[in-house]
């Protein structure tokens, strides 16, 4: 065990015997705790077991639940969102939209690198940018807006100066505030203190402490730098991240050569179990998996060269056919009317049994869009 007293760098050897790992272990273990071998019938236990739900494309973020909760629709992740209030849509994570269960929100929002961008405003004094961010909180008093009426409240405020930065930019659009109900196809924005109930604010070292043990215990083992990317990105410092490993109490595995960190006492891993998942764009299964020549084969990574997104996003934009935790195909789907298209290509001849599991992962995203699917596998 590394104490909080001796341990002041991630990387520095120790003297104890490491536990040894494989990378079918470690994936057996990360597709456990992202509930993707047992389906759960919480969904917001599966966001707060994620450490959210990543939502830039809403489409995904409600497969990829889908793809966690035993017999859920989408009417039901809306109703989360918009009734009940039980999820909430923010930007979080590296300044992008995820979905998070209501009452950690706070926690996400403390635990965030830096600014998310209002800052980069030279143009802007900053008198100026706190102007703008009070008018902000101030137009969302008690009510929800959209994004151009949010606009000209805030001009009304402070002046015409900042409209083209509010009309063309997120920015400031990211700190403060979460998402309220959709009007049609647009957003509207809403004050978080008022849409969720029990409000707070979260300490920043506290926020950061909690953050990497969530991220620890669903995507681990991981080093200080995975967990930079996952929370911040470019954003956060490095050293800062370290700091933040240095404060945990934590344990040194080797996972076939590659040294990396679990929560003290949490070095248990599941034995192997067969698994095959239809994963959408952007699942936090694939985005948090930072080693990715061991999620990612040759075969597989061939074929994102020739991704219309793949080859500029990299594995995160794919719809991967997930075999055993590793990539082992691609999909595709289409709405149709009555119905739903999916198009499976695995790199490799399926099993028997792999192709039912298919035909069952069929099943459930038709069940879950209330469309017919119609499935078709190529070579499978």
């Amino acid at each position: 065990m590394i104490s909080q007293l001796a341990y002041t760098d991630p990387l520095v050897h120790c003297d104890h015997m490491m536990p040894q790992i494989t990378w079918d272990e470690v994936r057996t273990r990360r597709l456990q705790r992202h509930g993707l071998l047992a389906a759960s019938s919480d969904l917001v236990a599966v966001a707060r077991a994620a450490s959210g739900i990543h939502a830039q494309v809403q489409a995904s973020a409600e497969l990829q639940l889908a793809v966690r909760v035993v017999g859920l629709s989408r009417q039901d992740v809306r109703d989360a969102l918009w009734e009940h209030r039980r999820l909430v849509k923010a930007w979080t994570l590296r300044g992008t939209l995820h979905l998070h269960p209501a009452d950690e929100l706070p926690l996400w929002f403390g635990a965030r690198p830096g600014g998310t961008g209002a800052d980069q405003y030279e143009d802007l004094e900053p008198a100026e940018i706190a102007a703008i961010y009070a008018a902000i909180h101030d137009a969302l008093d008690g009510r929800c807006l959209l994004r151009e009426e949010l606009v000209e409240e805030v001009v009304r405020r402070v002046g015409p100066k900042p409209r083209e930065r509010l009309s063309s930019g997120w920015a400031f659009f990211l700190d403060d505030v979460c998402q309220g109900p959709p009007q049609g196809n647009k957003v509207t924005f809403a004050r978080p203190d008022q849409w969720l109930e029990g409000w707070r604010e979260v300490d920043r070292t506290e926020a950061l402490g909690e953050a990497c043990r969530r991220y620890l215990r669903t995507y681990g083992p991981a080093r200080p730098d995975d967990f930079r990317v996952w929370l911040g990105g470019r954003s956060f410092d490095r050293v800062e991240a370290r700091k933040v490993f240095a404060s945990l109490e934590l344990e040194e595995v080797d996972v076939a050569g590659h040294r990396s960190f679990v929560l003290a006492g949490d070095t248990a891993f599941p034995d192997h179990e067969p698994s095959v998942k239809l994963l959408p764009e952007y699942d936090v299964y694939v985005m948090g998996f930072r080693e990715r020549e061991h999620l990612v084969p040759p075969e597989a990574r061939a074929r994102l060269l020739d991704h219309a997104r793949g080859k500029y996003e990299g594995p995160a934009a794919v719809r991967w056919l997930l075999v055993d935790g590793i990539a082992g195909g691609m999909w595709e789907r289409k709405k149709r009317t009555r119905k739903v298209e999916l198009t499976v290509e695995p790199f490799r001849k399926l099993t028997r049994a792999q192709r039912a599991l298919v035909d069952a992962e069929a099943e459930r995203i038709g069940a879950f869009l209330g469309l017919e699917p119609e499935l078709t596998v190529t070579g499978g």
